[in-house]
């Protein structure tokens, strides 16, 4: 199903917001940009700027009139990813997580949830064991793949989730969704790394191994 692309823009560029500090971090950035100065207010809630202690209404008042909004409109995506996102920026992932994780149940057919759910689990895998990082980076990439899906025709989606999935250790999936990605953008700005990664998968190398280019 085809989703609102201005709505579905904003909410990438939250989960490009969320992801750049560890992508760029990770050898296998080939996907964000590096302009990490997104507000997620301004992204997802309106809002011109972040919410201080002594700026008038704090992040958590943010918050709380998001979960209200959401009381009041349980189906409105824009009320599940705003809420989710505020979580997010805020260091709360479980309570974004399960705020995102309802919203797919109650608008299945949206693509914007699941994008925005995928960035969470990615964040959340920085800084576990690699046990758990390879199984948080598996829900990552199975989020962004259903939003891909959902979407159809968003290049960054499928390339998210052939990041997660490689850094997954799922290189069978890896491929498919950087496959998905060079379909839409053959001639992309990351078409030619994405072509070196699939082909150091398929060799399965030790770069492959390691999820390096």
């Amino acid at each position: 199903m085809m989703m609102n692309r201005k709505r579905l823009g904003r909410v990438m560029a939250v989960v490009a917001v969320i992801l750049a500090a560890f992508f760029l971090l990770s050898s296998i950035l080939i996907g964000l940009g590096t302009n990490v100065s997104y507000n997620l207010f301004d992204l997802i809630g309106g809002q011109n700027q972040t919410p201080q202690a002594d700026q008038g209404p704090t992040q958590q008042d943010a918050i709380d009139e998001a979960k209200k909004d959401l009381e009041q409109n349980p189906k409105d995506p824009d009320a599940i990813t705003d809420l989710g996102g505020l979580y997010a920026q805020n260091g709360q992932y479980d309570e974004a997580v399960k705020v995102l994780q309802d919203g797919r149940e109650r608008v299945p057919n949206n693509a914007e949830i699941p994008a925005l759910l995928g960035a969470v689990y990615a964040q959340q895998a920085a800084g576990v064991e690699p046990k758990e990082q390879r199984e948080l980076y598996a829900k990552a990439g199975d989020s962004f793949a259903a939003a891909a899906e959902k979407e159809g025709e968003d290049e960054d989606l499928y390339l998210q989730a052939g990041q997660s999935y490689d850094q997954a250790g799922e290189p069978a999936e890896a491929i498919k969704y950087y496959n998905g990605y060079l379909d839409l953008e053959p001639e992309g700005d990351q078409a030619g790394a994405v072509k070196d990664r699939i082909a150091a998968l398929l060799e399965g190398g030790e770069g492959a191994a390691s999820g390096q280019p």
